[in-house]
């Protein structure tokens, strides 16, 4: 591929990895490698330098925002845009299929993690739950089932730039998923591995309250971007609902944390959140009848 390639990998306190994650990315692609560090208190930014980064500091935390800024700082060079964690358990060897993607005329490539290239137990069943449950969302929403919230992802320049993404925290991945589909953009799936991470502390899997934050934030960006395209007064139905399914989340988080081993405790939770999650399903597939999803200008192949 001739084109000019940028590799963003948000990291925060990943000194245990960062170093042979950049050096695997260039023996793999033809690559800028940009590490934007992300508040981080040890020593990423320097390893990553003499790995071979450039290394972009961004100050607030928050995904979105980290992979933003290396972003932002790729864009003035780059024609295609690659991002990536930077704990190692994406596999640097992927890379050249999405490349061939992009090549081929698709404007956004998420890799799909499946197969037995997927080390066991390297993704948390939360994380799973999450790809479903967004996936179907994404589906009735959008019409394209989406199978998988990967961090490894490719996307043109001129795409990126087209989308103005402003999410700012985990939902980040969804809103450029959920606003490729609304402009119509070519967006296909490539099967890629997927590895335990290879040092340092999960941000995210395996912390209950950081997993709860981010699916959190993963709903109320389908929910956001979805609601572009809709009038209204439907807007405003919608967001009622989920005023109420907010609250109700709430209820039941509270629940379990007062009580988490009572068994009256469970069944009352699961009394609350199925019907909850039907509610918010139906009434999102209802809006999604009553306007298509187009809202912005097509970005052609």
């Amino acid at each position: 591929m001739s084109a000019r390639i940028a590799v963003v990998i948000p990291a925060w306190n990943e000194e245990a990895t960062i170093g042979d994650v950049v050096r695997g990315v260039l023996a793999s692609a033809d690559a800028t490698v940009i590490v934007v560090d992300n508040a981080s208190s040890d020593a990423t930014a320097e390893r990553a330098l003499k790995a071979g980064a450039t290394v972009v500091n961004q100050p607030a935390r928050g995904y979105g925002r980290a992979c933003m800024a290396g972003a932002a700082a790729a864009l003035n060079d780059a024609e295609v845009l690659v991002f990536m964690d930077g704990d190692g358990s994406d596999r640097c060897e992927d890379i050249p299929a999405l490349l061939a993607r992009i090549d081929g005329g698709d404007a956004l490539v998420l890799g799909v993690r499946k197969g037995a290239a997927v080390e066991a137990g390297s993704i948390a069943p939360a994380a799973r739950f999450g790809n479903w449950l967004s996936g179907l969302l994404i589906g009735l929403f959008w019409g394209r089932r989406i199978h998988d919230l990967s961090p490894l992802k490719a996307i043109r320049a001129d795409a990126y730039r087209a989308l103005q993404l402003r999410e700012q925290t985990y939902g980040w991945t969804i809103e450029l998923i959920t606003s490729a589909l609304s402009a119509r953009m070519q967006v296909a799936e490539v099967p890629v591995g997927y590895r335990k991470r290879r040092g340092g502390v999960s941000k995210v899997s395996g912390n209950l309250g950081a997993s709860t934050r981010a699916g959190y934030r993963i709903l109320l960006t389908i929910a956001r971007v979805r609601s572009r395209t809709l009038p209204r007064a439907v807007r405003g139905s919608l967001a009622g609902a989920l005023a109420g399914t907010t609250l109700l989340a709430g209820l039941a988080w509270w629940l379990l944390v007062k009580a988490p081993s009572s068994p009256r405790v469970l069944v009352t939770v699961c009394l609350v959140a199925w019907p909850l999650l039907i509610t918010t399903i139906g009434l999102g597939a209802l809006g999604s009848r009553l306007v298509p999803g187009r809202n912005r200008e097509e970005v052609r192949r």
